[in-house]
């Protein structure tokens, strides 16, 4: 059996066609070109927002909002270099007073605190301002501008008084200037409010360098030598300096940097003095006198004794006094030879000689002086001996001048005393037996032999009397006869 083969026919079945590929979307390419520079822009906002300074922020006067810090501190920049500053109805420019600020810092500043971002930083208002004066420049100007704000201050002097022969201070007087200070507090404020930058100046008491204490001491210092100053020969003689001879020597100069004064000596003017001090000091020696008694007991040094002195050699002398005169020391000690001195004694005796009517007066036995005389007139006055009492006596005690009689403190007579008479003012009172002595005579002339004219006591010419009171020593020995 053969067996044919016949294809198999299926029914028909619902067959799904494969979905065709599906086109891409026009519109979604579309959204993606217009995102994209959305989002760029979005994104360069952002950054934008961190590096752009707030709306509403000034500073220096300056409105920096929306600006980059660069941008910011050109402004800032450009406000405070162009501005125009009164001070004192003066106008003035801020370069001129030597304003300056830090534009960069402000700035930054400014963005740091007042990003663009936070809203919440937004117009905030003036922003401090830091601002800065040079002082020599700020000085400088108001100067040239407001001289009347300022007056230098006066340093202390030293100076010579020629009238009183003494050093003295001419005080010191302060200045008056600008508190710079305060003023730049002042525009530092003016320029943060934004407003003209105008302010009042206040002043300031300018201290001198020098004050009138150290001029005071260095004067005293001098002045407190005067008594010393000069040249000593080994403590033993000297040649002393007036003041006003040093004042002659040196120049007293300020010193401000130390608050006092340096002295410089003209050595060539010291040198003049040295050349003369052997002429000077170079002498020889003066012996003491001493007033003695017979018994050689001695009475009085009438002349104190003075060694001699020696400089051997001035050389190189005046450049050392110089030196000690810079230093403010006036006392120049030399060194020398010094020759001692010797003493002398006088033998001093009076005699009064009655019937001659004279006194004489010797010295070591010779005869000095010879002076007519007026003597006691004897027997009783007014209840007193009157007779000139002979014998050996001894000076007790002597007065310039004296009231004798019955005489109040003025010299007038006292009625009902014990004398009936007043003599004022006796000259040359010489006392050497109880109330009898030598003394001046103005009232008569009657002197030598035969006058009798006193209550007793010597009666001599003034001027022979001042010879015998200053020729007599307490103890000088009287020797009084007929």
């Amino acid at each position: 059996m053969s067996t044919v083969t016949e294809p198999i026919v299926l029914p028909d079945a619902a067959v799904e066609p494969a979905p065709p590929s599906r086109p891409r979307a026009r519109g979604a390419r579309v959204a993606l070109w217009l995102g994209l520079p959305l989002l760029l822009a979005g994104a360069a906002a952002a950054v934008a927002s961190t590096q752009l300074i707030a709306p509403g922020v000034t500073v220096a006067g300056a409105d920096i909002g929306w600006m980059t810090a660069d941008a910011a501190a050109d402004a800032i920049r450009d406000r405070v270099s162009g501005a125009e500053v009164h001070v004192a109805g003066a106008a003035l420019t801020s370069a001129g007073l030597g304003v300056s600020v830090d534009a960069e810092a402000l700035a930054a500043r400014a963005l740091g605190a007042h990003p663009l971002w936070n809203v919440t930083a937004w117009d905030p208002g003036p922003l401090p301002t830091g601002l800065a004066l040079d002082a020599a420049t700020a000085a400088a100007t108001l100067r040239q501008h407001l001289p009347d704000l300022f007056a230098d201050p006066v340093d202390a002097r030293v100076v010579f008084d020629e009238e009183a022969g003494r050093f003295a201070a001419d005080p010191a007087r302060p200045g008056r200037g600008v508190d710079l200070a305060a003023l730049e507090t002042d525009l530092r404020d003016a320029l943060t409010a934004g407003g003209a930058l105008a302010a009042e100046p206040r002043p300031t008491e300018q201290e001198p360098a020098i004050e009138t204490g150290a001029a005071e001491e260095l004067a005293s210092r001098l002045n407190g030598q005067a008594d010393e100053a000069g040249f000593h020969l080994d403590g033993a003689g000297s040649l002393p300096i007036g003041l006003a001879t040093v004042a002659s020597w040196i120049d007293i100069a300020p010193d401000p940097a130390a608050g006092g004064f340096t002295i410089s000596a003209d050595v060539p003017a010291i040198g003049e003095v040295v050349a003369g001090l052997p002429q000077k000091l170079n002498r020889a020696p003066a012996d003491s006198l001493v007033v003695t008694d017979s018994a050689g007991r001695h009475l009085r040094a009438i002349q104190a004794g003075q060694d001699g002195y020696g400089l051997a050699s001035t050389a190189g002398l005046a450049e050392k006094v110089a030196a000690s005169v810079e230093k403010g020391d006036l006392t120049f000690e030399l060194q020398g030879q010094i020759i001692p001195h010797g003493a002398q004694t006088l033998f001093r005796s009076i005699e009064v000689d009655k019937s001659a009517g004279r006194t004489h007066l010797y010295e070591n036995g010779a005869l000095v002086a010879s002076y007519p005389v007026a003597i006691g007139t004897g027997g009783v006055r007014d209840g007193v001996q009157t007779e000139t009492q002979t014998g050996r006596f001894t000076v007790t005690s002597q007065l310039a001048g004296q009231h004798m009689g019955s005489c109040d403190a003025r010299g007038n007579h006292i009625p009902g005393g014990r004398f009936a008479y007043c003599q004022p003012n006796v000259p040359w009172v010489s006392y050497f037996n109880g109330d009898q002595g030598f003394h001046g005579t103005y009232w008569h002339g009657n002197f030598g032999a035969g006058a009798r004219m006193s209550h007793g006591c010597v009666n001599m010419t003034v001027a022979a009397a001042e010879h015998v009171y200053r020729f007599a020593q307490i103890g000088t020995e009287v020797w009084v006869h007929e």
